[in-house]
Order: C-alpha cells, then structure tokens, then sequence
C-alpha cells in the first residue's frame, strides 16, 4: 500500500515541464497559492523539492536518478535567483537537492564545488551583516539571519555536509550561533537571552508582539541552532564555547514549557520571559503540533542536544513529550493536515528518528499507527494525492512540493514504513535540522 501511494505520486511527479505547467496554469482549483509560491529553485515549493523525492527513490532503485537529474536541471536552466536566498532557496536549495542526490563518488562534483562556494559566501556575508551588533551586545536578533529556512542554521547544515573543505566556514557559522545564546541588554535595559528579535512572527502581523519574544519553533527559532551546535558536535565539529551553548538553549527550552509539562509555544513574549527569569513558569499552551512549531520540533532538537553532551535526562523528557503528544486527542494528527512543516508527516518522522536513537524506543510502537493515517489521508482525486490545509482549515490546497506539500509527505511515509532504506550521504531529514 505504501509502495504504492509513493510510486503513484512520483509518477504524477516525474515530467518536470509538465508539473510546472500545471502547477502555473489556472485551471485546477486549490493551486492558487502554490502559484504564487513557485519558484524552480525552491526546497518547499519547486523542483529542487521535488527532487529530494525521486533523489532519495533512487538510492534504492537507479531508476529514479534520471528523473531527480531532471527536476535539478529544471532548477538551474533559465532560472533567476530569487532576491533572498537560504537553504529553501536558490542556490542553497539546489545544493542541498544536488548532494541528496549523489549515489555514487564524484557524481554532481562540479556543481557542488560551484554551489558550495556561493553558500560559503551566502554564510560569511550573513555573520558580516550580524557581527557588530553580536559584538556590542545589543539585543535584536533576526529570524532570518539564523533560523533554518532562511538563515545560518538551515546553510550550516549544508556546509557541515560539504565537509572539511569549507570547515573554516562552518566553524563561522558555529561560532556565530554561540554568540547569539549570549545575554544580551535588551528593551528597557535588562538582560535578555541573546535570541530575542522585535520581528514579527509573520508578515501578516507587521506590529508584531510588544516588547519582542524569543521564538521557541524549530523552523524559525532557537531549536534551529540547538540543533546544528549539537550535530556538529556529534560530527566533531566544535568550536569555543559550543558545549555550554547547546546546555544553555536546552535548559531554557525545558524551562519554557507549556503548563502541563509537555509542549511547548510558538513564541515566549518578553514579559513572560522576564517573569521566568524570575522563577515563575509561563502560562503559555502549545499552539501548533508540527515541525516547526509544537512539541515534535523542539522534542527532537533537544534529543539531538542530549546525545552530543550525553546528557539522558533531557533525552528522557524529549522523548516522553513526543510520547504525549502522541497519545493525547487531536494534534498533528486530527489536523486536516498531512504534510511535514505543519501536520503528520513532520510527527511521524521525527517519532521515527527519534525512536531509533538510544533511549527512544518506547516510541516505536506509535510509528504504525501515524503511518496509516498518512495512507488514509491520501486520495487519487487529488493531483497530488495529499492536500495541504489552507490557513483557517475552510479549504484545501494542492502543493506537490517538499514542506508543504505530496513529496515531503511521500518521503515521510516511506521512511515510516522503510527507514533502513538507503537515503546515501545527506539524507532528506537534514533539510529540516532533524539529522
């Protein structure tokens, strides 16, 4: 059944002209947005995406290289940059695609050697950009400058996978992200953890939240940096001060959870940091089960965190808050919503990564379950199989990329069912700072 809905989804894939002129026309109902998102070089909604599908497909059957071959050429013939690139897009994306897609030494090594010098450069230009105000200790971290969709902990990730030759850059970047778990002197004069930002959460609320937050989600806030200073430590990767960072996030994180113990919010608004700080837990409930924010994300990045500095007790917690989310009504899977960023295919990997690591196996029971509840979400009337809510829940919307969309939900269900199938080198989980 599994094999199945895959290799249904990938052969509505796999004709990169003919996606994207379905995807750009304006004929089907429910492709509105992903319309106006597309862009080839994009890792959640374009062919680099698309190609992380049939790039981990072909590790198991050769078959499937030529057409990830394909949706990389699509990415790079004739295609403009967009103005702001970061691993989900541009030329980070289509590396990050490229090196999931090796299958053999040497394959794509041109390319890369190409792209991974434009990310270097993408990186030290966005340390630049941050440095003086890291070096005055002024409060006012961007989003964008270190989460991971757009930022130095998603281009981190792809330079520790380029290896040695751009370790000096790496270790910039590492370098950087210890910075930022700094104190800092924050609004009105007091003294904040180095994360806090004044932006807002998202564009549709450009006031944001008075007085700045510190942003508790894996896909935009400090998770993303816990997470890369912890697998580069378990890489060997380390620079001054990267241990007593990765305690730091870890320990606020585990200190910021929601009432009852569990989940953890979006945001912590500066007030209700301030009255942490001083001993009172924050009144703040989970608002959202998904990858990027909810228990799921953070649950992982602090797993990640535990195994590096061997600390079990953080990785007991982790795993008995993804266990809970598990087990309780509604959440990522009574969602409407099967994709990875927002709904259950972001629950069921990192339940399935998470219940292979040491300590994590009292979670592998939950993985059939999620897995047959991604099957069922699936319907052939669809055009790409798994629908994406739209915000609000009132609608559906047909996305066939990677965050969002039927590839990533695809890739999540074949690793549920297959995870010791063989992904190669940077496997597709490390777009989402999960390995």
């Amino acid at each position: 059944m599994t094999e199945h809905l895959v290799a249904r989804l990938a052969d509505r894939l796999a004709d990169p002209a003919a996606l994207a002129a379905r995807v750009t026309a304006a004929e089907t109902p429910g492709l509105a947005e992903t319309r106006s998102l597309w862009h080839a070089q994009s890792l959640a909604d374009g062919h680099a995406g698309v190609a992380l599908l049939f790039a981990a497909l072909a590790h198991g059957d050769p078959g499937h290289a030529r057409v990830a071959h394909a949706h990389l050429s699509a990415a790079v013939t004739k295609v403009s940059r967009p103005a702001r690139e970061g691993l989900y897009a541009g030329l980070p994306a289509v590396a990050f695609a490229a090196r999931t897609a090796v299958t053999r030494p040497g394959e794509y090594g041109g390319l890369l050697t190409k792209l991974d010098g434009q990310v270097a450069l993408l990186a030290r230009r966005l340390v630049a950009e941050d440095a003086p105000r890291v070096a005055a200790g002024t409060a006012g971290a961007r989003m964008a400058g270190y989460d991971v969709v757009a930022g130095l902990s998603g281009i981190g990730r792809l330079l520790l996978a380029a290896g040695p030759e751009h370790r000096d850059t790496t270790e910039l970047v590492l370098a950087h992200l210890v910075a930022l778990t700094r104190p800092v002197t924050g609004p009105g004069g007091r003294t904040v953890p180095g994360w806090w930002t004044g932006d807002p959460i998202l564009f549709s609320e450009p006031d944001g939240i008075p007085g700045g937050h510190f942003n508790a989600g894996l896909a935009h806030g400090v998770p993303g940096p816990l997470a890369l200073l912890s697998l580069a430590h378990r890489a060997g990767v380390c620079v001054p001060g990267q241990e007593q960072a990765i305690r730091t996030v870890a320990e606020w994180l585990l200190a910021r959870r929601s009432p009852d113990g569990v989940g953890w919010p979006n945001v912590v608004p500066l007030e209700a940091e301030l009255a942490a700080a001083s001993g009172t837990r924050p009144g703040l409930a989970e608002a959202r089960t998904g990858w990027c924010y909810g228990t799921p994300g953070v649950a992982r990045a602090l797993q990640l965190a535990a195994l590096a500095l061997k600390e079990p007790d953080w990785n007991r917690q982790a795993v008995a808050a993804v266990a809970a989310t598990c087990d309780r009504p509604g959440g990522a899977r009574a969602s409407g919503d099967p994709t990875l960023c927002h709904g259950l295919a972001g629950l069921t990997t990192i339940v399935t990564l998470m219940a292979r690591e040491p300590g994590g196996a009292e979670l592998a029971p939950r993985i059939p379950e999620l897995t047959e509840a991604l099957a069922r979400a699936a319907d052939p009337a669809h055009p790409f199989l798994w629908p994406a809510a739209a915000p609000g829940g009132s609608a559906v919307v047909h996305r066939p990329g990677f965050l969002d969309g039927a590839a990533g939900t695809a890739l999540a269900l074949r690793y549920a069912t297959a995870p010791d199938a063989p992904l190669g080198e940077l496997p597709w989980q490390a777009a989402l700072l999960l390995c």
